[in-house]
């Protein structure tokens, strides 16, 4: 019998949180592989893509973007809307150091 035996494993603790498998892994090497192998291929498309139909070519593009741009994610407020700022300035162009603020 090789290995530790059936519900048993020789990492107790499990792979690391955030450590893709090794199909996906690969998956994912295959199909960078591919792409940089496309990207005259897209750049071509997405040029008549543009030339035909402007707002196409945006929602194109924003499709793309999800694949490489990261998504962005709201880390300060804890899901609540923020509903009160302040915005203080200074004035110093004309050497006015008077301070002014909005709401």
């Amino acid at each position: 019998m090789k290995g530790p035996g059936k519900g048993n494993t020789n990492n107790p603790n499990g792979r690391p949180s955030g450590t893709p498998n090794k199909t996906t892994k690969e998956a994912r090497e295959l199909f960078v592989q591919v792409m940089n192998g496309e990207i005259e291929n897209i750049k071509e498309a997405l040029d008549k893509i543009r030339d035909e139909n402007p707002t196409k070519y945006l929602e194109s593009l924003a499709k793309l973007f999800q694949y490489t741009m990261p998504k962005q994610v709201d880390v300060t407020s804890d899901g609540k809307y923020i509903t009160d700022v302040k915005v203080t300035y200074i004035n110093k162009i004309d050497g006015d150091n008077s301070q002014s603020s909005t709401t």
